[in-house]
């Protein structure tokens, strides 16, 4: 069944629904009617979540599920009580919506990622072997300044203190981190040119910087340095690109539906993959300035926490939220 063919066969509950949800009495008088309203309320509400189930099994579009997904709600809530409000939906939406909605769009995904670490490892590969190539970009103060970061004598790895305060850092690394997720992200109003370019562009230059410290004696410290906070870093920006590209190419290819219809939806998808984006910079900005600046761990524990963010994020994208998937 299509989609139009479906909305028009069902559109005279959604209504009913809705007009019982938004018709709660004010007053005792009005109490009875709205009762005797509501006693087929329970099996309308498992309608609703049929109608939901057959929605995500067809790939209806994300405005019909995500309208379905707020009837079945708000009917559980007023059949069962509601249980958290906005925390529930923004628990929902870490364990379950977010993955979910991140594995049902691997194909951009997969295509920011490869953007971002394919170019990366290429970058530090030819850097490593061509130590001229960074001087001859970033040039010889650049590259000084960011040695000076990582010099294994620093108190402090990272980015220079001017106070010395790791809460002020959080508060950097979140400005400068977000500056970056967002510029790929809004890029991408450019059928997606402006994502892909951004990737491509990010990638490079951290394999140059890597590349160059690495041929410059201070793995010890920025390899370990990294570790912890950039699995969610990296795949945050990954996921902004991605988010980028499907706004960008709504609007290149909206299929059947109007140009305004498209981009109406695939802004919407965005805007959801980018509220669990700029989650992870969050979370990456406050490792990175508590923990990965440290110069008291061992490099064994760096390493170790970082691996284990790595399987961290894999194991969340991969499995998590399996049970109420949308893909």
């Amino acid at each position: 069944m299509k989609q139009s063919q479906f909305e028009k066969r069902y559109q005279t509950l959604w209504m009913e629904m809705e007009a019982l949800l938004g018709s709660k009495p004010k007053s005792a008088a009005k109490s009875k009617e709205w009762k005797a309203a509501r006693r087929g309320f329970p099996e309308k509400y498992r309608r609703i979540c049929a109608h939901l189930a057959v929605a995500r099994d067809r790939n209806y579009s994300v405005t019909l599920i995500q309208k379905l997904e707020d009837l079945a709600l708000r009917s559980h809530q007023l059949l069962y009580g509601a249980r958290g409000g906005t925390k529930v939906r923004v628990i929902k939406y870490f364990l379950n919506d977010f993955p979910a909605l991140i594995r049902k769009e691997w194909k951009l995904v997969s295509l920011s990622c490869v953007l971002l670490f394919g170019f990366m490892g290429v970058m530090i590969y030819i850097s490593m072997k061509n130590p001229h190539i960074p001087y001859m970009v970033l040039g010889e103060d650049s590259l000084a300044r960011f040695e000076a970061m990582y010099d294994p004598a620093a108190r402090h790895l990272g980015e220079a203190r001017d106070a010395e305060s790791d809460v002020m850092m959080w508060a950097h690394y979140i400005n400068n981190n977000v500056g970056i997720d967002f510029a790929c992200f809004a890029s991408g109003i450019f059928v997606g040119i402006g994502s892909i370019f951004f990737m491509v562009f990010n990638g490079l230059y951290i394999g140059l910087i890597a590349g160059h410290l690495t041929n410059a004696g201070c793995s010890s410290t920025f390899w370990p340095f990294v570790s912890g906070h950039s699995a969610l870093e990296l795949f945050a920006a990954a996921l902004s690109g991605a988010a980028g590209m499907k706004m960008g190419l709504s609007l290149l290819m909206p299929g059947r539906r109007t140009r305004a219809d498209a981009f109406k939806e695939g802004a919407a998808v965005a805007a959801r993959i980018l509220y669990g984006a700029a989650t992870m910079t969050f979370l990456a900005a406050f490792i990175e300035a508590f923990w990965s600046s440290r110069v008291d761990l061992t490099v064994g524990i760096k390493y170790g926490f970082g691996g284990f963010m790595w399987l961290l994020v894999f194991w969340y994208f991969g499995f998590c939220g399996r049970h109420h998937a949308t893909e």
